[in-house]
């Protein structure tokens, strides 16, 4: 059996700092992309950390995570697979795609797995997929609640982890990790370098609330610990710390050397703002990262624990002002 490494997602934020944790160990990685994707982010990201030396070291195969065919020819002869490709979006109309990618693939890529002898899965979930827990710490025991307001996402990211679990009773390796926002440099307009590109052009609004965050390289080493360490069937909240949305803000902007925002944003005035985004959206085409279904799940005041990651493996988080000044400097220079 081959030892090649399948990353899902391998332009994206997780799946580039996966790869360069398993190369820097000496693995060796085959990075799965769609013929679209944007390769030149990984030749900018690897010079970034120092690292182009590894790039030729990558087996590159195309294969859509939607086509069952091209993905069971990038499955082949692999031993591991790093599951690390997902859509993230809060438009009603994505709701169908959203599905398809999160859930409907990651169903197929379980039995690529399964079928194909596949031995060692690590999965990207989310804090999306955990339960609530008012006024108190959401850890990987927290219960799912399926209350009217868990976004389409979220949804999706639970019932993904679902079909993981279907692996693990037929006989799959897998370990799953829930990380919370993800900060590193990636290709702008994704994830958290929405929140980079908000402060860089000096909005002054800003929603109270706290959630956990975590650095992109501390969850690829953590991801590749576990997975090595073969800590089989067991889920893991990643989350090196929790942090206000303000205080987040304020410290890109220190970073950036711009005005940090200095107005609260009421609910009211937040749900108009989306309507107002979402009828401009489909006016033009053109997408928005405030949707309706984004503004309901804003505010709120989660507190996360990674403690039983903490008692498996050693692992030092990264500071807050570390992550943002390695996401600024990545953007300043690419």
């Amino acid at each position: 059996m081959s030892k090649t490494n399948l990353i899902t997602g391998a332009t994206g934020i997780v799946g580039i700092h996966v790869m360069l944790e398993l190369l820097r160990r000496g693995e060796s990685v085959r990075a799965m992309a769609r013929p679209t994707s944007n390769k030149t982010v990984v030749d900018k990201m690897f010079a970034h950390y120092g690292c182009e030396g590894f790039l030729n070291d990558i087996e590159w195969v195309e294969a859509d995570i939607l086509d069952s065919e091209s993905l069971s020819n990038a499955v082949s002869g692999c031993r591991r697979i790093f599951h690390t490709a997902a859509m993230v979006s809060f438009a009603s109309r994505d709701h169908k795609r959203l599905w398809q990618t999160n859930v409907d693939a990651t169903a197929e890529l379980i039995d690529c797995a399964l079928s194909q002898g596949v031995t060692e899965f690590c999965h990207v979930s989310s804090i999306g997929a955990l339960g609530h827990e008012p006024n108190g710490v959401i850890t990987e025991q927290t219960q799912w609640q399926p209350e009217s307001n868990r976004s389409v996402y979220s949804q999706s990211k639970f019932r993904q982890e679902m079909e993981v679990w279907r692996g693990i009773e037929s006989g799959l390796n897998a370990v799953i990790v829930n990380p919370g926002v993800v900060l590193g440099p990636g290709q702008l307009g994704r994830s958290s370098l929405q929140i980079l590109q908000t402060v860089a052009k000096g909005v002054p609004f800003y929603v109270d609330g706290q959630t956990g965050y975590v650095d992109a390289r501390d969850l690829a080493r953590v991801m590749v610990d576990l997975t090595l360490g073969e800590k089989w069937g067991e889920r893991y909240v990643v989350v090196g710390h929790n942090c206000r949305v303000k205080e987040l803000q304020m410290l890109f902007a220190e970073a950036l050397g711009t005005k940090g925002p200095s107005i609260k944003a009421s609910k009211p005035m937040i749900m108009t703002a989306a309507f107002l985004s979402e009828a401009w959206s489909r006016l033009t085409g053109k997408e928005t990262a405030l949707t309706l279904e984004s503004a309901r799940s804003m505010g709120g005041d989660n507190t996360y624990s990674s403690e039983k990651l903490n008692n498996t493996i050693n692992i030092q988080f990264t500071s807050l002002k570390e992550s943002i000044d390695n996401m600024t400097d990545f953007f300043k220079h690419y």
